[in-house]
């Protein structure tokens, strides 16, 4: 038997893998999610895992929009650093940086294909 649960949030984390965001209440879920070292979050062939972490009071609902919060303003602060690079980098490639499409993880992965290229012309 066991919790119902497990099916269906490591099919979740299959389908949108390290892009989901997970604000866990306390509960059945973080035995059988966070006992290490096995889980049922998936991770992607890279080696990357969604975000998880757990709320042990009843604030979850709050706790992961504190999450979300923080992960525009770090998405908000990165493309201010790289729009303060067009004069080094060059204004094409800020630009397709800052308007890729990355509505789905075929257009996420294109996108991050402009940054080796970033970083390659970063270095001295």
């Amino acid at each position: 038997m066991g919790c119902g649960e497990t099916p269906y949030i490591k099919l979740a984390s299959q389908l949108f893998g390290d892009r989901m965001v997970i604000a866990n209440a306390t509960g059945c879920s973080s035995i059988y999610g966070g006992n290490l070292p096995t889980t049922p979050w998936t991770k992607t062939a890279e080696g990357r895992a969604l975000p998880w972490s757990n709320s042990l009071f009843e604030d979850n609902a709050e706790f992961g929009l504190g999450m979300r919060v923080a992960l525009d303003k770090q998405n908000e602060y990165a493309k201010e650093l790289v729009a303060s690079l067009r004069d080094q980098v060059g204004g094409e490639l800020v630009d397709a940086i800052l308007n890729a499409d990355q509505s789905d993880e075929r257009e996420f992965t294109s996108s991050a294909s402009g940054l080796p290229v970033l970083n390659k012309s970063c270095r001295p």
